[in-house]
């Protein structure tokens, strides 16, 4: 009876401690789970901080604007051809254990990036964004990985939801909370823009040292350098050539010295590189991605949704515009557009488990094409904050719903565990091919609507007669300085008025003495060519500050009709996805 008893208790014993080692896994899940958003956090958040600082790192280092471009060139390629080798090493070796390595490197990166601010140095700065991006291309895509295949299928799309909440919300804030950090920090202390990530690194570094997570056993396959080296050469020719293409004047970019050697070398290439992974035991790749129908339209989705994603880059300059606001304040309504990003990402992961991704995906692209239309067609002509607001919401409502969250989803449904985070890597690696092009199709409608500024301010500036009874003219704008014609060039709405003075005062100025010798002898008794030119000049002014209504208006009108093109882009791009989420099949994973 005592050994009943003894082995009654021992039974009791068993079943608490496993109950609680459970309790203890359980926790633990939790708190990876923090940690693989933290990283996911400042790694994406990370690709948009540096937008605002460019010009200030540029003249803080005496670097040319066209060699600034390189400070986020450089972390373009070089994050593109860590994705595919960081999510094959992780699926080999461990997501946990890469992902600790990936943080890591991203936050030496970070760290070497803001020292280069008081070493004064742009080479080590252009080194510091390469290592930080070697790092950060593992995060993401692991980081999704690990928290999808972590959760029971059920599950899953819930737990993606706060993947893609928090990726979408740093995304869009990226540009305004750099423009804040460097607000309050100084010009001269751009460092900081980096600096900030390295407490947050040694956060998720101690707390992943700290828990011990179920032993991944290594793959026996051998390891594919030859596909990891094509691959990485693939991606930097391609990503390099896309970087430099101009969609507006595809012959002439075309034929660019960047561009055309780069397009060459990726043609040769590719057939090489399906040679060799067709031939690997365990490719970088995996070439059946892209015949399996489910998983190819879930490819093609993302590269969809990585040009939307640039979009929002123009909107605050758009907000500023037609709100007449001053530069720097439109980033607030991204703020704003980000909160309804963070509303849907969460709820459409929700929605996903009790529907499925394709619902989520047409329900996404269907708000997006919705807003950008009500940006283009509606918000230009009225300049209404509540319309604008509208449409801005339905825009942050469609990214949440379909920027990460039904395609991470899709993606980890159909492939093998054994791969999620490969197979999350090159859907990443579309997505940013996606967001390498954008740029360049969406920038030159407002490129385009620029060059006609000058023009159309001039058409409807007030007339000046140069001599007494003489016709009175348009300015031409010859004999204006080039930093008048400058400012023309870098004014917004609500300084327009004062930029275009101060080109007038420069513009008499420049031919003040072909005036006063064209006045000699027309000009009442005692009074001087001088006084008659400054006279004449202040009369002028005068008129410009009268018409300060009609200039701010045509200059608002110039520039909103090349965000109306570029809205109408967004919403055709938007379409192209939802016609593209309605051929998926309709399927919920129970």
């Amino acid at each position: 009876m005592i050994r009943n008893e003894r082995s009654s208790l021992g039974g009791f014993s068993n079943l608490k401690e496993t109950i609680l080692r459970g309790e203890k896994m359980k926790n633990n899940k939790k708190i990876l789970l923090i940690m693989f958003l933290f990283g996911i956090f400042i790694g994406s958040l990370d690709s948009g901080i540096i937008s605002p600082a460019r010009t200030v790192i540029a003249n803080s280092l005496a670097v040319s604007q066209n060699n600034s471009v390189w400070m986020i060139t450089i972390y373009t390629l070089v994050y593109a051809v860590s994705m595919p080798i960081s999510g094959k090493l992780s699926d080999r070796y461990g997501k946990k254990k890469l992902f600790t390595i990936s943080i890591f490197i991203f936050g030496l990166g970070s760290l070497l990036c803001g020292l280069s601010n008081y070493f004064g140095s742009y080479p080590m700065l252009l080194i510091s964004r390469a290592i930080q991006a070697l790092g950060g291309g593992g995060i993401m895509p692991i980081a999704t990985a690990y928290i999808g295949e972590s959760f029971p299928k059920e599950k899953r799309g819930s737990a993606l939801g706060l993947v893609g909440g928090v990726y979408g919300i740093s995304n869009v804030l990226g540009p305004t909370v750099g423009s804040a950090i460097l607000g309050a920090a100084g010009s001269s202390h751009w460092g900081i823009l980096f600096l900030v990530n390295v407490p947050i690194v040694i956060v998720v570094i101690a707390i992943s040292i700290s828990i011990k997570d179920s032993v991944e056993i290594k793959s026996s396959k051998k390891m594919d350098l030859s596909g990891g080296t094509a691959a990485s050469l693939l991606i930097l020719s391609i990503m390099y050539a896309l970087t430099n293409l101009d969609f507006h004047n595809f012959a002439k970019s075309i034929s660019s010295t960047n561009v055309y050697p780069f397009l060459i070398l990726f043609i040769v290439l590719l057939p090489v590189f399906i040679i060799i992974e067709k031939k690997a035991e365990d490719p970088i790749i995996n070439l059946k991605y892209f015949t399996n129908r489910e998983i190819a339209l879930t490819l093609m989705l993302a590269f969809i949704s990585g040009i939307g994603l640039m979009g929002i880059v123009f909107i605050p300059q758009f907000a500023e515009n037609v709100l007449k606001l001053k530069t720097g304040s439109g980033g607030y309504l991204v703020t704003l557009m980000a909160v309804f990003t963070g509303i849907a990402a969460p709820l459409g992961g929700k929605l996903i488990d009790k529907f499925s991704a394709k619902f989520i995906l047409v329900l996404g692209f269907s708000c997006t094409a919705a807003g950008a239309l009500i940006l283009a067609l509606i918000v230009v002509k009225l300049s209404s904050i509540f319309i604008l607001i509208a449409g801005l919401a339905l825009m942050g409502l469609g990214m949440g719903f379909t920027m990460g969250t039904p395609l991470n989803y899709l993606i980890q449904t159909n492939v093998s565990e054994d791969e999620t985070a490969s197979a999350q890597s090159t859907l990443s690696l579309i997505r940013s091919i996606g967001v390498a092009i954008s740029p360049n199709i969406l920038i030159n409608f407002i490129s385009d609507a620029a060059k006609n500024l000058q023009g159309n301010l001039m058409a409807v500036m007030p007339k000046i007669s140069m001599v007494p009874n003489a016709p009175a003219q348009n300015l031409t704008g010859k004999g204006a300085s080039p930093e008048a014609l400058a400012g023309i060039q870098n004014a917004d709405v609500t300084t327009i008025v004062d930029s275009l003075k101060k080109f007038s005062a420069s513009m008499i100025d420049s031919i003040a003495p072909g005036i006063k010798q064209s006045m000699a002898g027309q000009l009442p008794k005692g009074v001087s060519p001088d006084a008659a030119v400054v006279n004449m000049k202040m009369d002028y002014l005068k008129q410009v500050d009268s018409s300060k209504v009609l200039l701010e208006t045509t200059f608002q009108n110039t520039l909103n009709s090349g965000f109306s093109k570029l809205f109408i882009a967004a919403a055709l791009i938007a379409l192209i996805g939802l016609v593209l989420s309605i051929m998926l099949k309709n399927k919920k994973v129970e």
